[in-house]
């Protein structure tokens, strides 16, 4: 059970976003590799009112990482089975499409993609629509949820992005599961946390005029 202050906490950050002129949807993805190397074998997506997207994928070319391939196979992707049972990439490409224009359009906001580790989703993603000749419903870049962790942990340090190093106040109880789905869910309340906590500060912040004049206006 989520503590009260955290379960506080993502309906602050939730509350922010909804303020926002751009509708900010969650994406996890699972690979076999890396973009240009590899395929996509699912996608999870959750936007900011909580309605969901998934979906596994055939696997879409004969190269991989065989640690990557291993690692996926543990996690209920076994190459095999979704050559079998799973939509063609283009098909779930389309799907997640389909999904995300709708969203769109019933909120009249534009799509914004986040991703912790969007340097490692992101080109996925934007090569899947290109390739199936989809328009990429995110238009040309990504949020980086890593990117915007990073400062809160008061030091300009990398390191800090990792889930271990987080601040507490923002992290999830368990961990990724490494379902896409789960872990686009997991991953937005880290978003949530960490957006409350970026104006909780802000707001503490001394105004740019007061700093400049000793406070003295």
């Amino acid at each position: 059970m989520e503590s009260l202050e955290k379960q506080l906490l993502w309906q602050k950050g939730q509350e922010i976003l909804r303020g926002s002129p751009q509708l900010f949807i969650d994406v996890d993805l699972e690979a076999d590799g890396i973009a240009g190397y590899g395929s996509i074998l699912s996608i999870g997506a959750v936007a900011l009112e909580g309605e969901t997207f998934y979906t596994e994928m055939q696997p879409a070319s004969e190269l991989f990482l065989a640690s990557n391939q291993a690692f996926c196979a543990a996690h209920g992707l076994d190459r095999d089975r979704l050559l079998q049972e799973a939509p063609t990439p283009e098909v779930a490409m389309r799907q997640f499409y389909d999904w995300v224009v709708n969203l769109s359009a019933k909120y009249e906001k534009n799509p914004i993609f986040v991703g912790l580790n969007a340097g490692y989703d992101w080109p996925f993603i934007d090569l899947y629509f290109a390739q199936h000749g989809i328009p990429n419903p995110f238009g040309i870049a990504g949020d980086d949820l890593k990117s915007m962790v990073m400062p809160l942990g008061g030091k300009w340090d990398w390191n800090d992005t990792k889930k271990s190093r987080m601040p507490e106040a923002i992290k999830p109880e368990g961990d990724f599961t490494h379902h896409a789905l789960e872990d686009a869910q997991y991953q937005q309340k880290i978003h949530f946390g960490a957006v409350a906590l970026y104006a909780a500060r802000l707001h503490t912040m001394p105004a740019e005029n007061d700093t400049a004049h000793g406070g003295n206006l």
